[in-house]
């Protein structure tokens, strides 16, 4: 893993003391460890090996200190070098084939879910919008399904996020809204949880479905998106247990997958 990214996966951008990179690591170690995230143990595993390779990735780096000139910059042959985005081979010819209509199957769904405003759960009884709840959720599972089963064939890194994410995407669309309670005592964190969940579904839909935002609002949504991953990581640990840590967990493990999907749209490996 080249430097940059594992700085961010640390949220550093630049030196500290081996000491302080320890701290943030056992902070990390106790969100996302699978014994503490045992509803989606898939997901913790391969976020702990995230980390676990970033870690190591520092420490080496914080080891061999610059010239005086780059103290506190990433180095220049590390910039934007073996990163992310030059670790994944495009996809063959062969395989782009297969990706692309399974993957547009769930985009297919996807448009449907967000263009009749079916991510609020009131809308999804009303008349025409029943059909096309059904319809964009019958879409959405067909197309997890073969990216599932493209990523049973082969374990290519593009099918492994394409399906996770539509794996999670699907997730959530099953969790009610959360049920707030004028008096009760996390009534104050479930609004604010609330209204998170509604700035990403914003930056979801602006993301992927652009024409559905007003030209003037445009933008506005994924500025807000770091600020919605600490809501959804706060929940997660204020509640460490029941319904509540659940969908912290999976919010935050879908602000994850969205985020290395965004990664291949940037680096020319995925078309959206």
């Amino acid at each position: 893993m080249d430097i940059r990214r594992s700085l961010s996966i640390f949220r550093l951008n630049s030196r500290i003391p081996l000491e302080q990179l320890n701290s943030l690591f056992r902070e990390l170690v106790k969100k996302y460890h699978p014994d503490r995230v045992r509803d989606y143990p898939d997901w913790a595993h391969e976020r702990m090996s995230e980390i676990n390779d970033a870690y190591k990735t520092i420490v080496e780096w914080l080891a061999n200190p610059p010239a005086e000139s780059e103290e506190g910059e990433i180095p220049e042959d590390q910039e934007g070098g073996q990163g992310f985005r030059t670790e994944i081979a495009p996809l063959p010819a062969k395989l782009e084939i297969k990706f692309q209509p399974a993957f547009n199957k769930f985009l297919d769904g996807l448009g449907i879910y967000y263009q009749y405003g079916l991510e609020n759960h009131e809308y999804r009884q009303e008349g025409i919008r029943r059909f096309r709840f059904r319809e964009a959720t019958r879409l959405i599972a067909e197309g997890q399904n073969e990216l599932e089963l493209l990523l049973k064939s082969c374990q290519h890194p593009i099918f492994r996020i394409a399906a996770r994410f539509a794996r999670l995407t699907a997730a959530e669309i099953g969790v009610a809204k959360v049920k707030l309670r004028g008096k009760e005592p996390f009534h104050t964190i479930d609004m604010r949880l609330d209204m998170a969940r509604r700035n990403f579904e914003d930056a979801i839909k602006e993301i992927f479905f652009p024409e559905f935002i007003p030209s003037h609002l445009r933008g506005r949504a994924p500025a807000k998106l770091y600020t919605c991953y600490a809501t959804f990581v706060l929940y997660m640990i204020l509640f460490n247990r029941g319904e509540r840590h659940k969908l912290g967990v999976l919010l935050t493990a879908k602000y994850d997958a969205l985020m290395n999907l965004m990664e291949l749209k940037d680096s020319g490996l995925l078309s959206l």
